[in-house]
């Protein structure tokens, strides 16, 4: 078999490397959010000491425990694009202010 030339080498290292970048964007897509865990649809945040609402909750979310936190603040991108939520516990945090359409994109929740 040959010896592959450098410009060959060099191509298959870019392609290489986009591959790499896809699958880092892809997984922090579908990732859970710092500190927290996820099983399936579930997503627990519970008792972290958040002061806010994590970012990178995954899109396919039905369940999002944030409950005995620090949160003060739910705003209008906090669940934006989480259109699956159906149960969301905010429970034994201190929100003191709640953005006007902070809840919009949330169509199918059953319990807040």
């Amino acid at each position: 078999m040959p010896p592959i030339g450098p410009e060959k080498r060099a191509a298959f290292c870019r392609a290489w490397a986009l591959v790499c970048a896809l699958l880092v964007c892809a997984a922090s897509v579908t990732g859970c959010p710092h500190k927290c865990s996820c099983s399936g649809s579930h997503v627990d945040c519970q008792g972290l000491g958040l002061k806010t609402v994590p970012k990178g909750i995954p899109r396919n979310a039905e369940r999002l425990d944030l409950n005995r936190n620090n949160i003060t603040r739910v705003t209008k991108v906090d669940f934006s694009g989480l259109k699956n939520l159906r149960i969301l516990h905010l429970e034994d945090n201190q929100i003191s202010v709640v953005e006007r359409g902070a809840f919009q994109d949330l169509r199918l929740l059953e319990r807040l």
